[in-house]
């Protein structure tokens, strides 16, 4: 009887857990192992769709983060995020509060438009964005 209650309790949680509230949960195992590197990011993400002039890029990057080469790095790992205060633009090891993927993913918690401005980045994306913050968001 304890048993069936155990599981009747484990499957209300599970479907509940589907409830479609928005949050995007990161709840799992350990960090990928053969997570994206900045370098690759750089290249196929932020390079294309987020660095040039008038977004984020020189002269005037919006809300001061800069997404250039060279550049993304220190503008974003361990920077408090300047649109949303409490939340790290990246937090190391945490994808699910940090800003810079709850804007690119549609966090139901940001302010303002989801990122990139005029379009979406494919889901192949924003996972590669996620496993490379998740798994440390290493300078590489």
């Amino acid at each position: 009887m304890k048993a069936r209650l155990l599981l009747t309790l484990g499957l209300a949680l599970s479907a509940a857990s589907c409830g479609g509230d928005g949050v995007i949960s990161m709840v799992g195992g350990p960090p990928p192992t053969d997570a994206p590197t900045l370098t690759s990011l750089q290249s196929s993400i932020f390079t294309p769709q987020c660095a040039f002039p008038g977004c984020h890029a020189a002269p005037a990057p919006e809300q001061g983060m800069d997404l250039s080469a060279g550049n993304t790095f220190v503008y974003t790992v361990g920077v408090n995020a300047t649109e949303l205060s409490g939340f790290k633009r990246v937090a190391s090891g945490n994808a699910a509060d940090s800003y810079l993927y709850m804007k690119i993913a549609g966090d139901p918690r940001i302010l303002g438009d989801r990122m990139p401005l005029g379009g979406t980045l494919t889901p192949a994306q924003i996972g590669a964005v996620r496993a490379w913050i998740d798994a440390g968001a290493l300078d590489n």
